[in-house]
């Protein structure tokens, strides 16, 4: 018995102290700051600019969301009701485009307006700072940055959706009706997610001066004071002045109060998405057989996806291209932003290698509220982890943290290791536990379970999950802008000052240089993910057999 209790207790120590460290200690910061700061509390009372902000905050957003969402849908079906090579591209591409650097993105449609804003002056649309056309060019690079969440969402929908539902659906001349009320879930889901990722993102607004949550965390952190004409969102990023100051305290704090009513917000969103996400098709396993003919994708919504493919990620990349004053030289561009890349992607790796652990042990042993916390985190923001691990661990005796890549890992650990903790949990399925039962009866522990029999077949979700926890800190920038300057050093940070620039030839090229960088390892998270899901299909169909060969 007290063997057992170990083994059970090893299992899941790992994880656990990895949920802790990168999660539960700053959500815990922020709840002593709020608790211990009466000033904080008070501002959760809804002044009349906070009242503004915060309109202002969530209406841009979901605006995007709504852009998202209605260039989301063609690909949906493509995803759901397509056959052949097409769909299949489509379900590698999409997700891999979904983790190119949103702040080279935004910059590559600023170059586009930069090009066309001669033939649009004529019609009275001008690109001033701040203005309703620039603002609705930030709400438009958002929304087509994070266009494959609905498109994936809702098509994996589709493809879960009861097939003899939709035949009769067919038979009876309600085949669209029918569709859209089994999808209205997952596309409100779709909608709550945008609009939350969209509010976390402050480098598309920040360099037009525009005005929401996310850019006044970081100027009161940064400068002690909200926006105003002395304070410019618009100026060059200070990259983290007061990090050593005696009022950094009061900053992180002013910093908690000043994104309060949106996590409020935030949280409600969540809820919205859980709910419309658990109504994801009437199919209750993963193999669901094929679906008829008649329900194949129109030519049409197949042509609208790869007209909308084109569009959202190749105009702008052909936007940056066509900016460049000088010749594009790739050994060049390396020769010069190689160093700060490679200090990017050792730390990204390092984060990685940190998701990939929590992943594996949580598969061995589950539990419970591991990923209730660890997305908790997520929720909250780059920014205010990057806050909450400043305040916690710049202090006497922690330099070795605070000085070198302990304190980036672990904030990119709690923005993005629920996916690491969520590809733990999905090994705790019906038919995964039929295989742990049938190696318990042979007598094996959680932790010889886990090695027998649970990572040999689900390592490619595993390694997915932290592939994936890598290439979103190699393009995370709220967090990094936050934690510079660090060791080793980052590009993003350089990014942020350059963004400010209308036309800059380093900016363009380090960007296409992150571009490429970040898209290996979302293609091979994609790819293994996809392997994770054909294992998964196979043990839900055969669960029996596959363990008695286990």
């Amino acid at each position: 018995m007290r063997r057992s209790y170990w083994s059970s207790f090893l299992a899941a120590a790992p994880a656990v102290a990895i949920v802790f460290v990168c999660s539960v200690l700053p959500l815990t910061w922020m709840v002593a700051v709020v608790a211990a700061n009466p000033a904080v509390r008070h501002e959760f009372s809804l002044t009349a600019f906070r009242t503004g902000l915060l309109a202002r905050t969530l209406g841009y957003n979901a605006a995007a969301a709504m852009i998202a969402t209605a260039m989301g849908l063609p690909a949906a079906f493509v995803l759901g009701r397509g056959r052949g090579l097409l769909a299949r591209v489509l379900w590698i591409a999409l997700p891999a485009a979904l983790l190119l650097p949103s702040l080279s993105y935004a910059y590559g449609w600023a170059q586009l307006v930069r090009i066309i804003r001669p033939s649009l002056r004529p019609l009275g649309i001008l690109f001033r700072p701040n203005g309703p056309a620039d603002t609705l060019r930030c709400c438009w690079s958002l929304g087509t940055w994070l266009w494959a969440v609905p498109a994936v969402l809702i098509g994996a929908s589709l493809r879960r959706m009861d097939i003899g539902l939709q035949q009769q659906a067919v038979l009876d001349g309600a085949l669209r009706r029918i569709t859209l009320r089994q999808l209205v879930g997952p596309i409100i889901a779709s909608m709550a997610i945008v609009t939350i990722l969209a509010t976390q993102e402050f480098a598309v607004y920040e360099p037009t001066g525009i005005s929401v949550v996310a850019t006044e965390v970081r100027m009161v952190f940064d400068t002690g004071s909200l926006s105003s004409a002395d304070n410019s969102i618009a100026g060059p990023v200070a990259g983290g002045t007061g990090l050593r100051a005696s009022d950094q305290p009061a900053r992180a704090a002013a910093a908690v109060a000043t994104a309060a009513p949106l996590l409020a917000i935030t949280v409600l969103l969540a809820v919205v998405a859980t709910w419309g996400a658990t109504r994801m098709g009437a199919a209750e396993s993963l193999a669901i057989g094929d679906w008829p003919a008649v329900l194949d994708v129109s030519p049409w919504t197949v042509a609208a996806t790869l007209f909308l493919l084109l569009l959202n990620i190749g105009l702008p990349v052909a936007a940056l291209l066509a900016s460049l004053r000088v010749g594009l030289s790739p050994q060049r561009i390396w020769g010069e932003f190689g160093p700060q890349v490679q200090g990017a992607m050792f730390v990204a790796g390092e984060a990685a290698a940190v998701a990939l652990v929590a992943a594996l042990f949580a598969a061995a042993r589950w539990v419970p509220g591991m990923l209730a916390v660890s997305g908790a985190s997520f929720l909250v923001g780059g920014q205010l982890l990057a806050i909450a691990l400043i305040r916690i661990y710049n202090r006497p005796g922690l330099a070795w943290a605070y000085d070198m890549s302990a304190v980036p890992v672990a904030c990119y650990v709690g923005r993005f290791g629920w996916l690491a903790v969520a590809a733990g949990l999905a090994t705790w399925s019906r038919p995964w536990r039929q295989l742990r039962e049938m190696a318990a009866l042979d007598g094996a522990t959680a932790m010889g379970a886990a090695r027998g029999v649970i990572w040999p077949l689900a390592w490619p979700t595993l390694l997915a999950a932290a592939l994936m926890v890598g290439a979103l800190s190699l393009t995370e920038v709220p967090a990094t802008v936050l934690l510079m300057p660090q060791n080793p050093q980052v590009l993003t940070p350089t990014l942020m000052t350059w963004v400010h620039m209308a036309r800059y030839d380093p900016m363009i090229e380090a960007s296409l240089l992150m571009m490429a960088a970040v898209f290996l390892p979302a293609l091979g998270a994609v790819v293994l993910a996809s392997m994770g899901m054909r294992m998964a299909r196979r043990l839900y169909a055969r669960p029996v057999a596959t363990a008695s060969a286990g």
